[in-house]
């Protein structure tokens, strides 16, 4: 474990006390300090080398990418929620970055371009490539992951990141592209109609509709959507399609597909879906989720990982 506190130690240096010119800076940092109160642990290169080799071995190279890159997430936006700061805009999130990684032990990152939607990092040495053996694609998922998770909880939008230089595979540096997601999962509230609604709905309770066509499932979902609850529906049709039919016009839709578009989750990506859900249900409040196709995750899976991925959503 590594303390908050030690790093306050070694700012005082020798005699135990700040130069005058700082001492304005060493309580900004005693204040976000007591807001942590918590110590947070830094994972060394080979025990994250250790952990991708057993993944791979699980569940292959791409959903091991998938599953690093989300544990990343959380512990970065983890780190930065403990500390209560006030959202900031992408420009002061460039400026903030540096400093709060400095803590992560993942390497020591540049804020090389900034601008309204997207920030670009770099790495002269990332702790994660290091320990890679090389290889044609980037390594970073871990670090790309922390990344995302703090600029995320930083400016309170949905980033994404892309690593698109890797010095695994042979590049002079690490660059990743911090991006605010085109089609994020916010929790937005449609028009609230004037009709009377039709379907009371217990909260806290999951509903099972057995029907061949999900007609009455979007009917319940749309009522509840348009009576003031901010719904997530997850779909095997085509989110372009579900919008015009049912008239969705703010209510983010996640496609069951294995389309390359940023709305899409493959359906073997159980974990993904998960985090999805997940983050979408800590932001939202009177929140409905629908999900068509729970036959068509059963099958692309096994019976038992659908059960337990229902067992984890029920219990959020």
């Amino acid at each position: 474990m590594r303390s908050f506190k030690n790093n306050r130690k070694r700012l005082r240096g020798r005699g135990g006390k700040l130069p005058d010119d700082q001492a304005n800076v060493g309580e900004e940092i005693d204040k976000e300090l007591k807001a942590l109160q918590t110590s947070f642990f830094i994972m060394p290169g080979h025990a994250l080398k250790s952990l991708r080799d057993e993944l791979q071995i699980s569940t292959g190279e791409k959903m091991t990418e998938g599953i690093l890159f989300r544990y990343g997430f959380r512990c970065g936006e983890g780190m930065i929620q403990k500390m209560n700061i006030e959202q900031a805009s992408v420009t002061q999130l460039a400026a903030l970055l540096p400093g709060f990684w400095a803590g992560v032990g993942l390497g020591r990152v540049s804020v090389k371009s900034v601008s309204d939607k997207e920030l670009v990092v770099t790495f002269e040495e990332s702790v994660e490539a290091l320990t890679m053996p090389k290889g044609k694609n980037p390594s970073c998922n871990f670090t790309r992951g922390y990344l995302a998770g703090m600029a995320s909880a930083i400016a309170g939008l949905d980033f994404t990141a892309i690593e698109e230089q890797c010095t695994s595979k042979g590049d002079a540096m690490c660059v990743h592209r911090l991006q605010v997601a085109l089609e994020g999962i916010a929790p937005t509230q449609e028009d609230v109609a004037k009709t009377k609604e039709r379907y009371e709905l217990e909260r806290g309770i999951s509903y099972l509709i057995e029907e061949e066509t999900p007609e009455k499932s979007y009917d319940i979902f749309t009522d509840a959507v348009t009576h003031g609850a901010q719904g997530l529906c997850i779909t095997r049709d085509f989110p372009d399609l579900v919008r015009k039919k049912y008239g969705l016009k703010k209510t983010p839709i996640l496609w069951l597909s294995n389309a390359e578009k940023e709305y899409a989750v493959e359906p073997v990506q159980l974990g993904k879906l998960y985090h999805k859900i997940e983050d979408f249900l800590k932001k939202s409040e009177n929140s409905v989720i629908l999900l068509c196709g729970l036959e068509y995750l059963i099958t692309q899976n096994n019976y038992t990982s659908a059960l337990k991925f229902l067992q984890l959503v029920k219990d959020q």
